[in-house]
């Protein structure tokens, strides 16, 4: 068994950060293109190996971000509903996502962990990588906080090393 190395980014700047959608599923705003498109210089600068592969949420603000980063790395991405946001239900891409419990989150993030191999570069959102930060480092609350995502950033960049003996129980 091999470590997991990732690359966490979290989508742009979207119209719900700003106040102007309720929408689930909404854009990026401007800001947020611009600034995923900035992620992307940052990732091809980095020197990153060919050896990663790209996964998406299935949300448009985290497809739209990948799609930027695509273009400036030619990084291709695969969509991963288990890296998708938590929260209210939604219905993204005719698929039906219902509200998920504590329990129903960090499930669906420790199963993503430890059915992964490789390098990976993941666009998702504030609380699934404020989750997979602390459970790549062996901590796993009892509880989701939202100081989780607290400084989850829109378009930082996380560079983990997950090591494959770690136990997640």
């Amino acid at each position: 068994m091999r470590n997991l190395e990732l690359i966490l980014i979290r989508h742009g700047q979207s119209e719900a950060n700003i106040g102007q959608s309720s929408d689930p599923d909404c854009p990026l705003t401007p800001l947020g293109v611009e600034q995923s498109r900035a992620a992307g210089a940052r990732l091809r600068n980095l020197g990153m190996d060919r050896s990663f592969t790209g996964v998406v949420s299935p949300y448009r603000r985290a497809q739209q971000t990948a799609a930027e980063i695509a273009s400036a790395t030619g990084l291709s991405f695969e969509v991963d509903d288990r890296i998708r946001e938590w929260g209210p239900p939604a219905i993204i891409a005719e698929k039906v996502f219902r509200e998920e419990t504590d329990d129903d989150l960090r499930h669906r993030i420790l199963h993503f962990l430890t059915h992964r191999a490789g390098k990976l570069v993941v666009v998702s959102h504030g609380s699934p990588i404020g989750l997979i930060t602390q459970l790549a480092v062996g901590v796993r609350p009892p509880k989701i906080d939202p100081s989780l995502w607290l400084d989850v950033e829109n378009c930082c960049l996380r560079w983990l090393i997950v090591p494959a003996d770690l136990a997640y129980s």
